[in-house]
């Protein structure tokens, strides 16, 4: 296999991955959002794709569906560029992906998010499929809570301020985009965000009042000591959390 991009292969060459036992494919949805003042808008996006084909690549026999995008970014609408979809639209469309791909012969479906505001919605859509799919496969990735108790471990792991890691163009999203794609990183224009742990009453303030009711910059956590070194390792962390969350799930299905 050349690529495990579906959007990079030819239909004889999906048919032959198809044929051969790629039966398995990774639906993953990023944003188009503002990521503070030195993260570009499509880092959610990028750090998706990275994703969805690192996971590919350690399930064995799965292939990587073109990235949806925008997601559902309502509370960041307030900082210039961010796009949001309507949930109806969302949903439509990674419904209408798994209906296109069932027709091809795919059986197990993976929908996983690089953007915390997709969490919930993935969760309600795989239950759905599942559902009116009998016979086929739908899995999520890691849980929200779930993947802030491993920004809590990484920050005591690596002897960091509480809060550090934030989830949102912090210390660990804007290390992992020096990693993967460093083109895309201002250092220069890292700035300290609201600092502090994401508790349930700071996550309902910014789904309510918009990210600038907590934050005026738009970064939760605190971006200024990132670097690239830490990146991979962060990556890797939580490629291994996210691989091992997916292959219980499908076999426990």
């Amino acid at each position: 296999m050349s690529t495990l991009l579906l959007e990079e292969m030819t239909w004889p060459e999906v048919k032959t991955a198809l044929d051969n036992g790629y039966n398995t494919v990774i639906i993953t949805t990023g944003s188009i959002e503002q990521h503070g003042p030195h993260l570009a808008e499509l880092s959610d996006t990028a750090i998706a794709e990275a994703s969805a084909l690192d996971l590919a690549e350690r399930l064995g026999n799965t292939l990587v569906a073109p990235v949806i995008r925008p997601g559902l970014s309502d509370h960041h609408l307030a900082l210039a560029g961010t796009l949001s979809l309507r949930p109806e639209i969302f949903a439509g469309l990674i419904e209408d992906y798994i209906s296109c791909y069932i027709k091809h012969g795919f059986k197990q479906f993976i929908l996983i998010s690089s953007h915390g505001g997709n969490f919930n919605a993935l969760e309600e859509i795989a239950s759905g499929m599942k559902e009116r799919n009998p016979g086929y496969k739908f899995v999520t990735g890691l849980p929200l809570n779930e993947l802030l108790e491993l920004l809590a471990g990484i920050e005591e792991d690596f002897q960091l301020p509480a809060g550090t890691c934030g989830g949102h163009a912090c210390e660990y999203e804007t290390s992992v985009m020096l990693y993967l794609f460093p083109k895309h990183v201002r250092r220069d224009k890292a700035r300290e965000g609201y600092v502090g742990r994401p508790t349930q009453e700071i996550l309902s303030r910014m789904h309510e009042g918009g990210i600038t009711a907590v934050s005026a910059s738009g970064v939760l956590g605190d971006p200024r000591q990132a670097g690239a070194e830490r990146g991979k390792k962060y990556f890797e962390l939580g490629q291994e959390a996210l691989y091992k969350t997916i292959k219980e799930k499908l076999l426990n299905y």
